[in-house]
């Protein structure tokens, strides 16, 4: 992935959705829908068997700060969104397998950003690994959650979150169609890396890059024949999105007939007034109410 100065584009264009005698009406414009707000990337959701040991690893390899969420529980703020933890008895299963492949932060000097982590004791994935003119490199996290860094955007922010998808241009659909947010390209792109071809895209919400990479075009590869499980459960168990109007969002999914996990209700943990659907290749999705960065944090 070369260097691109990506483009976000936001603008939600939303309907009211009626239902008479069973059968859906065609969705008319309100005034309820022109107050609907643009959505917003929120939160990783990860399961953790110690909070206090995963707070210390991110803030000491990736520089992200403790926050007591919404006055609640610890969590961890990373420039403009969360890091949210779950606390589970048992570890967590792997989430290599589903479509949240991995989550990532930028850096700057590639050599740099290897060297002292490891000599910090992190737990390495793959070694240093030069593209192009940038290096990326995989980490693992306290729950083997991977963790990325790619030298490309020459900064040290948390910056992406990498899907894997069945089909690229779907996945890019759901988001473009469900929560308004425009791929970069038109159509899938095509990558050719160690003799395998890569279909892929991506979108910018905020400051972070969702990427997206397809199976390899080639029958045989490392996971060509895997099915893509669940998202749920595993140690990136989600990702999070908000808005100002999640009621009507709610019922534009629901119209759309999309899989509504669990429906809106006020997170016992966090606090936060939320509900869940599911996205393309078993991902889940959480939609939070909430006012975005810098307002949302305050409360």
């Amino acid at each position: 992935m070369s260097n691109i100065k990506y483009r976000t584009s936001l603008i939600f264009f939303v309907v009211l959705i009626f239902q008479i005698v069973g059968c859906k009406q065609q969705p008319e414009k309100s005034e309820e829908a022109k107050k609907i707000s643009k959505v917003n990337f929120h939160h990783v959701h990860l399961n953790v068997t110690d909070r206090d040991s995963t707070i210390s690893y991110y803030q000491k390899y990736f520089g992200a700060t403790q926050v007591k969420y919404r006055d609640r529980v610890d969590a961890l703020f990373t420039e403009k969104s969360f890091l949210l933890m779950n606390l589970v008895d048992t570890a967590p299963e792997t989430h290599v397998g589903s479509s949240l492949w991995h989550i990532g932060w930028s850096g700057v000097d590639g050599q740099s950003e290897f060297d002292w982590r490891v000599n910090e004791g992190i737990a390495v994935h793959t070694e240093i690994t030069p593209l192009g003119d940038s290096f990326w490199m995989y980490f693992l996290g306290p729950e083997k959650e991977v963790v990325e860094v790619y030298t490309g955007n020459k900064n040290h922010r948390f910056e992406h979150i990498h899907l894997l998808s069945s089909d690229v241009d779907k996945t890019m659909d759901w988001f473009k169609y469900n929560l308004g947010l425009n791929p970069v390209y038109e159509e899938a792109k095509q990558w050719q890396n160690n003799m395998l071809r890569w279909k892929w895209n991506l979108l910018t919400i905020n400051n972070i890059n969702i990427i997206v990479f397809g199976k390899p075009v080639e029958e045989e590869s490392w996971w060509s024949n895997e099915e893509i499980k669940p998202t749920d459960g595993s140690a990136i168990d989600h990702i999070g999105f908000s808005t100002e109007n999640i009621e009507f969002l709610i019922n534009k999914m629901r119209f759309d007939e999309l899989d509504i996990v669990h429906d809106i209700k006020i997170d016992s943990i966090h606090g936060m007034k939320s509900f869940f659907v599911r996205g393309p290749d078993g991902l889940l999705v959480e939609i939070v109410e909430e006012k975005s960065i810098p307002e949302g944090i305050w409360h």
